[in-house]
């Protein structure tokens, strides 16, 4: 009797833990192995995605991140910035619903046409099922923006990075 109260605890727990999980938010991760290059300056464009490496439930139509579930979200993305040929001020935001979001814009400077570096937005917002979430970016000249590089033996250097997950 005590082995099978064991066994029945033991899976209804199993059971629990399982029940649980398939509650949790979603979740999702997606890249892009393109240049995303300003050709008109200080003229807003959207960031794109054509991979989505990992995801539960949220969906990635080629940048416009649709929400599976109301609750609250955390969002990042990370771009790679540098030059096909121009120097300036490139920058980038949320938007929510083709709504620009408040306070989510960053900027990095490409003072040189062979300069890159990493620039992060970031953001926790409350959501409605079937929400849009993407990135924009611009630039203060054309030839700057958004780089794709893939060293030789190693992994590639995605233009952009966007991962969001359901924090509650």
């Amino acid at each position: 009797m005590k082995a099978l109260f064991g066994t029945m605890f033991g899976s209804a727990m199993l059971l629990a833990s399982a029940g649980g999980a398939l509650a949790a938010g979603g979740y999702i991760q997606a890249s892009s192995e393109e240049d995303q290059i300003v050709a008109t300056a200080n003229k807003p464009q959207l960031v794109t995605m054509a991979s989505t490496d990992a995801a539960k439930g949220i969906k990635n139509n080629k940048g416009v991140v649709v929400l599976d579930q109301t609750g609250t979200y955390f969002t990042v993305v990370g771009v790679q910035v540098g030059s096909r040929g121009g120097t300036g001020l490139v920058r980038l935001w949320f938007q929510t619903n083709g709504k620009d979001v408040d306070n989510s814009n960053c900027e990095q400077s490409v003072p040189t046409p062979d300069f890159t570096a990493v620039m992060i937005s970031q953001g926790v917002g409350e959501y409605k099922k079937g929400d849009k979430v993407n990135t924009m970016i611009s630039g203060s000249a054309p030839g700057i923006g958004l780089v794709y590089k893939k060293p030789a033996g190693e992994p590639a250097v995605p233009s952009v990075i966007f991962s969001a997950w359901k924090i509650d």
